[in-house]
């Protein structure tokens, strides 16, 4: 176990609003639990998600500052529990619960959260990769259903979720479409997909219809989305769309799921009107699905892509670049050189 005042270097938000809440300094060293992992943080992914919460506007929002961010991390275990399948000295990657703390030299995790890193990439590389990774993998295969031979859109197919699904779909069979900018049509061919899509001068609903649309964009692109699936295929939408289902899961009353999510009303009327399943989810930390990835990605079936590498201090320019939306791939903090 850790000792009580040991102090650790992180990057913290003191409050909500914009970039300016955004602060590096010392906070306390995590104490390790009986049934968590201590792990010597090497790097941690940057999740849009965060601008969201930065600015206070998450449906479940922490209460007491500092609040240590991110939730992707890579590094090696300093302390584990006997029975937890780790040791001193292990390489391991997972995604923190509902909680946050990657932006930190140490972590405090979950054994059962945590999976043994890639041994064929980086600790920057596999931070890269738990929420975009689980994300993916729980909407295709527990709310999509995915399987070989069905179409899909990829809405965003560029970014971080989309390259990552690009490559699972095509791992499962699927036929796959995806948008992204002008600039990055031949990066999108490269990444496997059988369609590119510009979105500056291609319609995507003349493309489909599909069974499957993963909407990684949202706001105004729901209801077209929507509109393009097959009757009896189904939407997944990933930003600001999360359902009831997804909230109960996170821990909420079946009542205060259903007034959350109840802005998704008029979404979820057109998808019924098309006879189309709307599905909104939220990641679920999860080792054992960390592990079947991890695997995938060893065998060379899943390859990570990261454009951008920022320091500890700099989780600010990193939110920065997030913001601009033209993100290929992902956007990591190495918190060791």
């Amino acid at each position: 176990m850790n000792g009580k005042g040991k102090q650790m270097k992180a990057a913290f938000l003191t409050g909500f609003g914009g970039n300016d809440v955004v602060a590096y300094g010392e906070v306390p060293e995590p104490v390790r639990t009986a049934d968590s992992v201590l792990v010597d943080v090497h790097a941690a992914g940057v999740n849009p998600v965060e601008i969201v919460i930065r600015q206070g506007l998450f449906a479940a929002l922490p209460e007491n500052f500092p609040i240590v961010m991110g939730f992707d991390v890579s590094g090696t275990v300093l302390d584990a529990p006997a029975n937890s399948g780790f040791k001193a000295g292990d390489d391991v990657y997972g995604r923190l619960p509902n909680v946050y703390g990657a932006y930190a030299e140490r972590i405090a995790i979950p054994s059962a959260l945590l999976a043994s890193k890639p041994k064929t990439i980086t600790h920057q590389e596999a931070a890269s990769l738990p929420t975009v990774a689980l994300t993916t993998w729980q909407s295709f295969f527990e709310r999509a259903r995915l399987v070989a031979g069905e179409s899909l859109l990829i809405q965003a197919g560029a970014g971080g979720i989309g390259t990552f699904a690009i490559q699972l779909a095509k791992h499962i069979g699927a036929n796959v479409a995806a948008t992204a900018s002008a600039n990055n049509q031949d990066f999108l061919r490269s990444v496997g997909v059988d369609k590119a899509i510009n979105y500056e001068t291609e319609s995507f609903e003349e493309a489909g219809p599909y069974d499957v649309v993963y909407d990684g964009v949202c706001g105004d692109l729901v209801l077209p989305s929507i509109r393009s699936v097959k009757p009896g295929g189904r939407y997944v939408g990933l930003r600001r769309v999360s359902d009831e289902r997804a909230w109960i899961e996170y821990g909420q009353t079946p009542e205060a799921a259903a007034r959350i999510a109840a802005h998704n009303l008029p979404y979820r009327k057109a998808a019924e009107e098309r006879g189309v399943e709307f599905h909104g989810p939220l990641t679920r930390p999860d080792g054992g699905q960390l592990a079947e990835i991890a695997a995938l990605v060893d065998a060379g079936q899943i390859k990570p892509f990261v454009s951008q590498v920022f320091g500890l201090r700099d989780v600010a320019k990193a939110y920065d670049a997030m913001a601009t939306g033209r993100t290929r791939g992902k956007i990591v903090v190495a918190v060791k050189d």
